[in-house]
């Protein structure tokens, strides 16, 4: 499948991330915690019913402490992934 060969390429634990301008713009609307952005790039389950060919994908991590479940959409590069947007949901 299309999403195991692009993580494969790059180790999404290891790979610098970068932000797009866009979400700096959501961050205050959102009220969003880029730590917990990072960590659920790095560390969330992919959600395929959001990804598309040739290198969008999905990630979800659900934090229980705050109830609060991150949704993340980032691009895969070569050398880096980018995140175009991202958005939090209370609950799971």
């Amino acid at each position: 499948m299309w999403i195991e060969e692009l993580t494969e390429k790059l180790d999404r634990r290891k790979a610098e991330i970068t932000f797009d301008p866009h979400l700096f713009d959501r961050k205050e609307y959102w009220n969003l915690d880029l730590d917990k952005v990072e960590e659920t790039v790095r560390t969330g389950k992919i959600f395929e019913e959001k990804c598309e060919k040739p290198n969008k994908i999905c990630f979800k991590t659900y934090f229980g402490k705050e109830s609060i479940t991150y949704t993340v959409i980032v691009r895969y590069y070569n050398s880096f992934i980018e995140v175009k947007t991202a958005w939090p949901k209370k609950g799971r």
